[in-house]
């Protein structure tokens, strides 16, 4: 019998009904996404470039998870909210944030974003500027989080149709290259780009936690989807978890990460929200659906709303 998902924060939002424009797709907040950042079938795209008034109600598939979370996160944020997305993609929960805390508070409202895909960094500048928001004043960062600040080897390519993107070892690259005079160069870091297994992997900025949160006072909200880094990037900083970020949500995308996150959390005394390894069948307002990657999500019971304020 799948387990029922709890989605009553729902109910202090309304879901957005109105005009969107052609080129454009929406979403329960009415954010608006350029069709161009998805790889959509022909009709949909046809759809999509038309003008329409649409309505939305609550979209119950694997993403409720990312809705609820925030959506508590926002609930219960004062005098401002500040939410990091790593593995941001084209930078969707973040404008859902500044939507939904638009709607419900106004409170003032900063998002960090770190991305290391370029065409998705492009992506994501650009979704922030179409639905209203000034980039200068968020910080965007173009890297791939990682266990430590430096560099490292990620896969690039395919943006609208892979959002799947990870790092790449550099032992495992190098044992790939026939040629010696490539293999070091990549050990001397004079290549930034090249093929393996049929794909392109480049040399980018990699940032740790430390330097990611070194520059904030607190935290809301992390989303973290980090395609297998999310564990060595989280375990080396587990006082800084604790002192400056309220909740967060990871997809975890294997079982010895995703026991390696509740080692973790549980350790610094967090509290459980959802703990869904991959594969798992859920429910929510009666629609079933299995889960791809696994989701965990934990509060930290020492980030109280006077800590916030002070």
């Amino acid at each position: 019998m799948p387990e029922q998902i709890d989605t009553t924060v729902f109910k202090h939002f309304k879901p957005w009904e109105g005009i969107m424009p052609a080129g454009f797709f929406s979403n329960y907040m009415g954010t608006k996404t350029r069709e161009t950042c998805w790889a959509s079938p022909e009709e949909h795209r046809k759809y999509f470039n038309t003008e329409r008034f649409e309505k939305w109600k609550m979209l119950v598939d694997d993403n409720v998870f990312d809705w609820i979370v925030m959506l508590e996160a926002i609930v219960d944020a004062r005098d401002e909210f500040l939410m990091a997305a790593l593995g941001a993609g084209w930078g969707r929960w973040l404008v859902n944030a500044a939507a939904a805390v638009e709607q419900f508070s106004g409170i003032p409202c900063k998002l960090v974003g770190v991305e290391a895909e370029p065409t998705h960094f492009r992506w994501m500048q650009e979704h922030l500027a179409d639905n209203g928001l000034d980039v200068t004043r968020h910080d965007l960062i173009e890297a791939a989080v990682a266990a430590e600040s430096s560099r490292a080897w990620f896969y690039v390519g395919r943006p609208n149709s892979w959002y799947g993107q990870s790092l790449l070892p550099t032992d495992v690259l190098e044992r790939s290259v026939a040629s010696e005079d490539v293999r070091d160069k990549i050990r001397h870091g004079l290549v930034n780009e090249v093929q393996y297994n049929g794909e392109t992997v480049k040399w980018v900025r990699s940032i740790g936690i430390a330097e990611l949160l070194s520059p904030y006072r607190r935290i809301d909200y992390i989303h973290m989807d980090v395609q297998g880094a999310e564990l060595a990037f989280l375990e080396k900083g587990p006082d800084l978890l604790s002192e400056k970020v309220g909740r967060i949500l990871i997809g975890t995308h294997s079982p010895e990460i995703e026991q390696g996150l509740r080692s973790l959390f549980e350790g610094l005394r967090w509290q459980r929200r959802f703990d869904y390894p991959m594969g798992t069948e859920v429910e929510s307002d009666g629609v079933a659906f299995t889960l791809g990657d696994g989701v965990q999500a934990w509060t930290n019971p020492g980030f109280s709303v006077a800590k916030r304020g002070d």
